[in-house]
């Protein structure tokens, strides 16, 4: 069974990329090159984020490398 807490993290990461990608699609709409920059650094950083947990927390045992 998955640990619960490494499970919200992830909930709440996907969350986050979800609207951070839709403020990116409301920059671009509104030609804000600068918002659209900042979204852009957002998404990296979530995204970077979650790979590394993916790659260094297995959720079915918690085992830790």
């Amino acid at each position: 069974m998955p640990h619960a807490f490494s499970v919200e993290i992830h909930c709440y990461l996907s969350e986050k990329i979800k609207l951070v990608r839709e403020g990116k699609e409301a920059a671009i709409q509104k030609g804000d090159i600068d918002v659209e920059r900042y979204f852009d650094g957002k998404l990296l950083e979530l995204v970077n984020l979650r790979h590394y947990l993916t790659e260094n927390f297995d959720l079915k045992t918690q085992k830790y490398y």
